[in-house]
C-alpha cells in the first residue's frame, strides 16, 4: 500500500475500496448537523444505499481524486478530495468527521499528505481551497500546511469565504 501519508495519517483512495466501518464513518460524517454546518451544507437525509451509490459514481469522475483519512490505528477520521482537477491545479476539500479528533492536528497532517500527492505524484503546480472566514481552526490548519490567504469574498448566507492557495514552489525544492 503506497498511499499518501504524513505524520499519523494515511489517505486511502476510494479506488482501493472502503471497509464497512469506513463507509459507516463516511455516512455518519455527512449526516452530522454540526459537520454539515461547518461544510456549508445541510445534513444528509438519503438512505445509506443511495448515498453509497452517489459516492461511488462521484469517485469515478476523472476530475477528482477522493480519499478516506485514516488515523495511526487505521481507523476512519474523515474524507479528503482533490476536485476540479486539471493538469495544473486542483481544489482541496476536507472533512474531519470524527469530532472527538478535532483540534489534534489530524487535518493539517491529512492536508500535508494530500499536497505531497498533488505536487509529487500528480505534478500539479497549485492547490486552492475556500473556507468560511469564521472557521479559524480550519484556516490555521491550512496555514500550517503551507496555504496562504489570497482573498475574501461574500459567501453563502451572509458569511465570508476566505480563498487560500499553495503553489509547489511555496513548499520548497522537495515538493
Amino acid at each position: 500500500m503506497d498511499w499518501p501519508r504524513f505524520g499519523r495519517v494515511v489517505l486511502k483512495p476510494f479506488s482501493a475500496g472502503l471497509s464497512e466501518a469506513e463507509w459507516k464513518g463516511l455516512y455518519e460524517t455527512f449526516r452530522d448537523p454540526e459537520v454539515a454546518e461547518w461544510n456549508g451544507s445541510s445534513p444528509l437525509r438519503s438512505p445509506f444505499w443511495l448515498f453509497k451509490r452517489f459516492v461511488l459514481a462521484e469517485a469515478r469522475r476523472k476530475d477528482r481524486v477522493a480519499f478516506v483519512i485514516l488515523d495511526e490505528k487505521g481507523e476512519y477520521l474523515g474524507t479528503l478530495e482533490l476536485y476540479d482537477l486539471t493538469p495544473e491545479e486542483a481544489t482541496l476539500g476536507i472533512l474531519i468527521g470524527r469530532k472527538d479528533r478535532w483540534g489534534q492536528g489530524y487535518g493539517t497532517e491529512a492536508v500535508r499528505a494530500a499536497l505531497d500527492y498533488a505536487f509529487r505524484v500528480l505534478g500539479l503546480r497549485r492547490v486552492k481551497l475556500r473556507t468560511f472566514a469564521h472557521n479559524l481552526r480550519a484556516r490555521r490548519a491550512f496555514q500550517k500546511a503551507g496555504f496562504r490567504e489570497v482573498g475574501v469574498v461574500p459567501g453563502p448566507r451572509g458569511r465570508e469565504d476566505v480563498h487560500m492557495e499553495v503553489r509547489r514552489e511555496d513548499l520548497g525544492p522537495e515538493a
